[in-house]
C-alpha cells in the first residue's frame, strides 16, 4: 500500500468536504485558522546571520555564501554592489535576484543590508531554497515581516524539551556517522526554530482574525494551532539534542518592537491562501512522506504527530479563506485567486537537487529531489482540487473518499 498516496487522497477529500460545508449558508462561520503574515513594515531586529557571502559577479548579483559559524543557522548570505550613489538595493530588488527553487514564496530576507568592509558590498542574510523545502517539511510556516522571515537563534538549554517525560523524544544514534549526526542535528534544529516561529505566526493570525471581525471559533482555532506548534517545536528540539549530543532550544524571538497586524480582509485572506492553504497542505503531505520513509521510532513518533496536526491546520486555513471569500465577496475572491496563481507559478519551477541518503531518510530527512516530487503530487492531487472547489465548482474523483487523519490513523497507515 502506498501510504503517502492514501494520506493525500484522504486529505484532498476532507478539504473538498470542508469547503462544501463552509459554502452552506447556515455554516458560513465554521471554525478555521491558518498562518497569515501580511505586514510590510521593516523589521527592527536582525535574525540569525550566516557566513560571509561571495563577491558580486556579472549582472551585479553577489554570490550566496555558506552557512554561518552557528551550525544550527538556517540562513545564508548574499552580497550585491551598491548603486553609483552608494545606496543598497531595496528588499524587493534583492528578493528578485535570490533563488526561488520551489519555495512557497520567494527566498526570504532575514537581515541586512550590512556593508562588507572587504568588498564594500551590501550583504543580506536569507532563507535558502533547501530550507524553503525544510519549511514545508512539516516544520511550520515562517513569521514574515515583509520579505523577511524572522526566527530565534538556537541556544543551549532544556527549556523547550517535552513538557512530560512520556513525551520526550530520544532518537537512536547508534551506528550513525559523525557527519550524519551533525547533519541531522542541523536539520532538526532548523525545523525546531521554524516551528517556534510558527507559534508567533499563529499568534499574529489570531489578532488579524479579530481585526477583520472573524467568528470566535476561528480565533479559538488559531490559538489551538499555536499550541500545536509549541508541541512540534519541543519534539524537534528533542530530536536535535539527541543527534547533536547536547540539549538545544531557542533564544529570545527577535520581534524588534511592535508587531504589525493587518486589518485588510483581502490581504489577510491572500496570505492565508498562500501560507496556509498551499503551505500547510504541502507541509502535511511532506511530513507524511517523511514518516513513510523514517525508521527510527522516535522520529516516527514525532512525525506522526506533526503530519496529523499539519493536516488539521490545512483544513483550518481552507475554512478561514472560505469564510473570508463569503464575507468579502469579489475583492477577496480575486486576491485569493491571485495568491493561488502565484503559488502555482513558483511551484512550477521547483528544482530538484540532492537525494537524501538511506541513513538520513531513516531519520526523517528528505532530499530536494524527493521533496520536489512530493510537492508536485500534492499540488496536483490536493491543492488544485481544493482551490477549484473554493473558487468554483469542482469535485474529486468518485474513488476519493473522506476519512480521518488523526494521529492514530496516520500512525496506522503511514
Amino acid at each position: 500500500m502506498d501510504s503517502s498516496r492514501v494520506f493525500r487522497r484522504i486529505l484532498a477529500a476532507r478539504l473538498v468536504r470542508v469547503l462544501a460545508l463552509a459554502a452552506a449558508p447556515s455554516l458560513a462561520h465554521v471554525a478555521c485558522g491558518g498562518h497569515v503574515s501580511t505586514s510590510s513594515q521593516p523589521s527592527g531586529s536582525d535574525g540569525a546571520q550566516g557566513g560571509a557571502g561571495g563577491q558580486g559577479g556579472a549582472g551585479g548579483q553577489g554570490g550566496a555564501g555558506g552557512q554561518g559559524g552557528d551550525p544550527s543557522s538556517i540562513f545564508e548570505r548574499a552580497c550585491f554592489p551598491a548603486s553609483d550613489g552608494g545606496d543598497c538595493p531595496s528588499d524587493d530588488e534583492v528578493v528578485a535576484q535570490l533563488p526561488i527553487n520551489g519555495c512557497m514564496i520567494p527566498s526570504l530576507l532575514a537581515s541586512g543590508p550590512e556593508i562588507d568592509p572587504a568588498t564594500n558590498q551590501c550583504c543580506y542574510t536569507y532563507l535558502p531554497p533547501g530550507d524553503c523545502i525544510t519549511v514545508a517539511n512539516g516544520s511550520g510556516r515562517p513569521f514574515l515581516v515583509g520579505a523577511r522571515a524572522l526566527h530565534a537563534a538556537a541556544a543551549p538549554g532544556v527549556a523547550w524539551r517535552a513538557a512530560r517525560a512520556a513525551d520526550e523524544t530520544t532518537a537512536d544514534v547508534r551506528g550513525l556517522s559523525a557527519e550524519a549526526r551533525a547533519e541531522l542535528a542541523r536539520a532538526w534544529t532548523s525545523d525546531a526554530l521554524l516551528e517556534h516561529a510558527s507559534v508567533a505566526s499563529f499568534g499574529r493570525f489570531a489578532l488579524e482574525l479579530l481585526a477583520v471581525g472573524a467568528p470566535a471559533d476561528l480565533v479559538e482555532a488559531a490559538h489551538h494551532a499555536a499550541l500545536d506548534e509549541i508541541r512540534h517545536a519541543r519534539l524537534c528540539f528533542a530530536l536535535a539534542g539527541a543527534y547533536g549530543g547536547a540539549p538545544v532550544g531557542p533564544s529570545a524571538f527577535p520581534f524588534g518592537g511592535a508587531v504589525a497586524v493587518s486589518e485588510d480582509l483581502a490581504a489577510v485572506a491572500a496570505s492565508a491562501a498562500r501560507e496556509g492553504c498551499v503551505g500547510e497542505t504541502l507541509a502535511a503531505v511532506l511530513a507524511a512522506e517523511q514518516l513513510g520513509q523514517a525508521r527510527d521510532p522516535a522520529v516516527r513518533a514525532a512525525l506522526t504527530v506533526i503530519a496529523a496536526d499539519e493536516a488539521r491546520h490545512a483544513e483550518l486555513a481552507w475554512r478561514a479563506v472560505a469564510w473570508a471569500v463569503a464575507t468579502g465577496g469579489a475583492e477577496v475572491r480575486a486576491a485569493v485567486s491571485d495568491a493561488f496563481a502565484a503559488a502555482e507559478e513558483v511551484l512550477a519551477g521547483f528544482a530538484s537537487g540532492a537525494v537524501a541518503s538511506a541513513e538520513l531518510a531513516a531519520h526523517g530527512r528528505l532530499g530536494a529531489t524527493e521533496a520536489a516530487a512530493v510537492l508536485r503530487r500534492a499540488l496536483d492531487e490536493v491543492v488544485r482540487p481544493a482551490a477549484a472547489a473554493l473558487l468554483g465548482a469542482s469535485t474529486l474523483p468518485a474513488s476519493a473518499a473522506a476519512g480521518s487523519l488523526s494521529a492514530s490513523f496516520v500512525a496506522e497507515v503511514v
